[in-house]
């Protein structure tokens, strides 16, 4: 079955075109794939730095709620002076309360707003757990990093002093009339509410896909996790050993407005870094791959289905193609088998393929010579036969001629005519050595046995004695000679 010329045309164009279209569909997707990604990733980049934007006012209105509590000059000059009575340092603190109440009301995504002093510790304290021991906050281990120089900062994701409850917050140091520090405020946003102006549904769409918020120095504010990308984002944030938060990597410190791919076991992940706001802040996210190219993978599946069913679908077009080529073959095949049983009347052709033409014409010819040879075989035969009957006819006339001799012999002695009978006897012996059966060529010894037969012929003939003498060695008797070439020479006396 797969000797067939047509069989080995189809699986031929088969296999060819499986490869070509294995390889064709690979580039396609390959350089498809490559372009939706750059395109899908550009497209998650421009969302998340609008969200960077977007997000950069919020934390400024944050930021803005400490600072216009510790810059109030009613603040500072509270500050500033110690109060005289216990009553004066409630007055003061209510007063302080009251300030930081306007604040929160206006701006309901803060939580609260703390304040850690010791300018009262000598005071009853106003309950609340508004005013606090500076000492409250500075046995935090995040404090002597965030505010051995610094007069403000972010305290990144930490749980309350007092509840279990995490706040996300801006401290900010306080200061009286003579520059010294009096203590610090502190504007508590809870997580919760942190992540969702993060996490924007109206431009980045999936809030379950994790942020990071970075500030200038690369330090790790919030940020969102789930147990699927938890490892990768061990790839981009590390833990200083003298710093209580994480911060990004230094391959990604000074990275802005990027994407790239990160292969995490057999998985990718996209990582999109923004770039700054005006207040030098960035978002980081990871985004699993699968669901941002599954359209992509579709369109490649079915590219590649629509290739295999032209594939399939063009196996009969080229099952009849291939047919069609090599009819002419078929026609030639059928042909030489009408020759091998005799039949040399065989013609094919014309054909349109100019390789298959001369293959017709060829065997035309061949057949043509191959009828023409075989009638002059037939003659030839026939000639050949007659030759044949006439060397028989001239075979059966010596047998005649020395089987007649040998009766005529036989009845000269039966009349006692030994003359006769030796004379015949003589005769006949010459010429079965002179036919010699049609031989060219006999023994010496026949030669001069020859002679002899002439010579006793010759001798009953003539009244006068003939005399024959032979000088001939014994060794040479056996060598082949012409026959009848010894003739003897006579003299009569």
């Amino acid at each position: 079955m797969f000797k067939k010329l047509t069989t080995i045309m189809v699986i031929s164009f088969v296999l060819v075109n499986g490869v070509f279209l294995a390889a064709l569909s690979m580039a396609s997707y390959r350089s498809f794939f490559n372009f939706t990604s750059e395109e899908i990733s550009e497209t998650r980049l421009t969302l998340l730095n609008e969200s960077a934007k977007k997000l950069a006012g919020f934390i400024s209105s944050v930021s803005e709620a400490g600072v216009y509590i510790a810059i109030n000059r009613n603040v500072i000059e509270m500050f500033s002076d110690e109060p005289d009575n216990a009553y004066d340092a409630i007055s003061d603190q209510r007063e302080l309360i009251s300030i930081m109440n306007g604040v929160t009301s206006m701006k309901t995504f803060i939580h609260s707003i703390e304040v850690y002093t010791n300018h009262y510790e000598e005071y009853p304290i106003v309950s609340g757990e508004v005013v606090q021991p500076m000492n409250h906050v500075m046995d935090e281990k995040w404090f002597p990093s965030l505010f051995s120089k610094a007069d403000y900062a972010w305290v990144p994701k930490h749980e309350s002093i007092h509840t279990s409850q995490e706040f996300i917050s801006y401290m900010h140091r306080l200061m009286n009339q003579r520059g010294e520090t009096v203590g610090y405020i502190k504007v508590n946003v809870t997580a919760e509410t942190f992540f969702e102006y993060m996490s924007d549904k109206e431009l980045l769409n999936q809030t379950s896909e994790p942020l990071i918020l970075l500030n200038t120095g690369g330090r790790i504010i919030a940020e969102t996790h789930t147990s699927e990308v938890f490892p990768i984002l061990d790839r981009v944030v590390s833990s200083m050993n003298d710093e209580p938060f994480s911060t990004l990597t230094e391959d990604y410190q000074q990275i802005t407005n990027h994407h790239e791919l990160i292969r995490y076991d057999n998985d990718y992940f996209l990582l999109l870094l923004s770039e700054p706001n005006y207040d030098q802040w960035r978002l980081a996210q990871v985004i699993p791959v699968d669901g941002l190219y599954t359209e992509t993978r579709q369109m490649g599946i079915m590219i590649f289905a629509m290739g295999l069913l032209g594939l399939l679908i063009s196996i009969p077009i080229v099952y009849w193609i291939g047919k069609r080529f090599s009819l002419p073959i078929s026609n030639l095949i059928k042909g030489m088998r009408s020759i091998e049983k005799g039949d040399f009347n065989q013609k094919v052709g014309p054909y349109y393929i100019e390789e298959y033409d001369v293959l017709a014409s060829s065997f035309n010819r061949m057949t043509k010579e191959l009828n023409e040879s075989v009638k002059r075989l037939k003659a030839e035969s026939g000639y050949r036969r007659e030759a044949e009957i006439r060397a028989l006819q001239s075979q059966i006339m010596p047998h005649f001629l020395y089987n007649t001799l040998d009766m005529i012999r036989w009845k000269a002695m039966d009349h006692r005519a030994n003359d006769i009978s030796d004379m015949v006897n003589q005769l006949s012996r010459m010429l079965r050595i002179g036919l010699s059966g049609g031989n060219k060529f006999i023994l010496l010894r026949d030669e001069l046995e020859h002679v002899k037969s002439y010579i006793q012929i010759q001798q009953t003939r003539l009244t006068s004695q003939v005399h024959y003498h032979e000088r001939v060695k014994a060794s040479l008797k056996d060598l082949y000679v012409p026959k009848i070439i010894l003739q003897p020479l006579s003299k009569i006396v």
